[in-house]
């Protein structure tokens, strides 16, 4: 037959907090002195460690006697700390880039360097225009995109001619995009027309596919790595 037997535990308490204001913190150790002794939290030990050291000139350099831990934070010091910790994150706003259109091909680049070397410059490329973009970046062909011309001509964009030999490079050399260049003329294409011009573009792109061994199927829709390489090399030929 198993007895549960309660045993009371009895907890001792700092005499320095019940001394001060009679709050309750339990004792982690105890100090003797002649026939007195007094039991002392971790940190009222600390405290009067300290005083006697200073009192009988004992050094406070690595030779010292070994002292206790300094007291932990308190749980309502830690609250305070949080506290301030969320604050600071909820005043820090998050960083909001400037954004830049590209319409068109940059002359000398393909399509996914171009806009990397937008992005190394501080900006992020977006497909129509939002309350920061600052810039609309026209290749060769940009007239085509009368989206992105509409937008740029609505809200003032400022444009960069990339058009302009070594215009692009340079101001990637520089760091530094300036636009007051003159926005090209939108181009209108009814759809039939722009259906057809696509087409004659795949087929031009999938017969250079196979004749540079790319592996493509007979019908349907190349990637776009494929036809961006067959357009840059379709200008370095040129």
């Amino acid at each position: 037959m198993r007895t549960t037997v309660l045993v009371p535990v009895e907890k001792v308490f700092c005499d320095a907090h019940m001394a001060k204001d009679g709050s309750e913190a339990e004792a982690t150790e105890s100090l003797t002195i002649g026939g007195h002794a007094w039991d002392l939290c971790l940190e009222h030990g600390v405290v009067f460690t300290r005083h006697l050291m200073d009192a009988l000139g004992v050094p406070s350099g690595p030779e010292a006697a070994p002292v206790a831990a300094e007291p932990s934070v308190t749980e309502a010091e830690h609250d305070d700390q949080d506290d301030a910790e969320d604050d600071d994150v909820a005043e820090a706003e998050p960083e909001v880039r400037p954004t830049v259109m590209v319409s068109g091909e940059v002359p000398g680049y393909d399509w996914s360097d171009a806009r990397e070397a937008v992005r190394n410059l501080g900006y992020e490329v977006v497909g129509r225009a939002d309350a920061n973009t600052v810039l609309i970046i026209c290749g060769e062909g940009a007239e085509r995109a009368t989206k992105k011309l509409q937008d740029a001509a609505q809200f003032s964009i400022p444009c960069f001619d990339a058009r302009k030999p070594g215009a692009f490079r340079d101001a990637v050399c520089a760091g530094e995009f300036k636009g007051g260049d003159p926005l090209p003329v939108p181009v209108r294409k009814d759809a039939r027309a722009v259906r057809e011009e696509r087409a004659s573009e795949t087929q031009a792109a999938r017969r250079w596919a196979k004749a540079n061994g790319f592996d493509v199927s007979p019908k349907g829709r190349l990637p776009i790595t494929l036809i961006e390489s067959y357009r840059a090399a379709t200008r370095q030929a040129a």
